[in-house]
């Protein structure tokens, strides 16, 4: 399967040509496999960190003698500086201290429809593709299995068959402190700002960023770490307060406005091309008036390539 030949896109329209994997009956995963960035796993987080950065990824694959060995993302490293306050520097911890070990493998030849229900049966976003001899050949993610419904599955279902309908929302002058507990204890990536049911903006955890050193207490990787006792203490006793300057941050403060739109009419497969364009995982679902609806996101064009399965 190729990315660049089996279909273009003119205005919204998928115009599609026969490839071989559609007419075997098979999506196999040859082709829209990235290759996977490494790092050793006695290498440190601050490697990791800088690895990410200078990759543009958000996870890379743990190996040792060359053998995958675990995964590690960008939630694992946010998880690990929020909720365990560290009281070393980065380039102090030891990669396999806080990467994920349970990795999910597949061969080269699997059916990418079959990945896509095993990414959901699991609750993760990639999964390590080997040979049958179980050397690295690459990373299978969401964004890959995008363009596998976008070439082959393009005309098959609209956005309502498969959008969130219930979303986390959050008004404009909400203190920001209740987003980030939102999107926290409910595990998801991104809140919807409304008001009056209308869409103005969203959240995503990237829009933290730029706040993160009041928010959470924590500035770029690397500069909050401290060995002192005392200052580790304090960071503890703080973590759950929203006190002071954290109060005073709202949700208008840090939201993109006015974010990318579709509607529930439209192809599921325009919703994943203007994800892959735009390098966004998820785009709020409203009708004329701008109503929300709901929103569509990576997860839910996987869903729709796995009921193919």
């Amino acid at each position: 399967m190729t990315r660049t030949n089996s279909k273009r896109l003119e205005g919204s329209e998928y115009i599609r040509q026969e490839d071989q994997s559609m007419s075997t009956g098979g999506i196999d995963t040859i082709g829209i496999t990235q290759k996977a960035i490494t790092l050793e796993q006695n290498m440190t987080l601050l490697n990791a960190r800088n690895t990410m950065i200078k990759y543009n990824i958000s996870r890379i694959v743990v190996v040792k003698d060359r053998l995958p060995v675990g995964i590690l993302t960008e939630k694992d490293i946010a998880k690990f500086l929020y909720s365990e306050v560290p009281s070393r520097r980065l380039d102090e911890i030891m990669v396999k201290e806080i990467m994920s070990k349970d990795l999910v493998t597949v061969e080269e030849d699997s059916d990418s429809r079959k990945c896509a229900k095993l990414m959901l049966e699991k609750g993760i976003s990639s999964l390590i593709v080997v040979d049958r001899s179980k050397n690295l050949k690459g990373i299978l993610t969401k964004t890959d299995l995008l363009y596998a419904y976008i070439e082959n599955f393009a005309g098959e279902h609209l956005i309502g068959e498969f959008m969130t309908k219930r979303v986390l929302t959050i008004a404009p002058d909400e203190a920001l402190h209740m987003a980030v507990l939102l999107m926290s204890s409910h595990k998801v990536s991104r809140i919807v700002v409304v008001r009056n049911d209308h869409l103005i903006g969203i959240i995503t955890g990237r829009d933290l960023l730029p706040v993160s050193a009041v928010v959470f207490g924590t500035g770029t990787f690397g500069n909050y770490l401290s060995s002192r006792e005392d200052l580790v203490e304090q960071r503890k006793k703080q973590a759950f307060i929203p006190s002071g300057m954290k109060a005073i941050f709202i949700a208008s403060d840090v939201m993109t406005p006015n974010p990318i739109t579709i509607s529930e009419e439209s192809d599921l497969a325009d919703a994943g091309y203007i994800m892959l364009r735009n390098r966004i995982s998820g785009l709020p679902v409203v009708d004329s008036s701008r109503t929300l609806k709901g929103i569509v996101t990576k997860t839910d064009v996987v869903k729709a390539l796995a009921s193919h399965a």
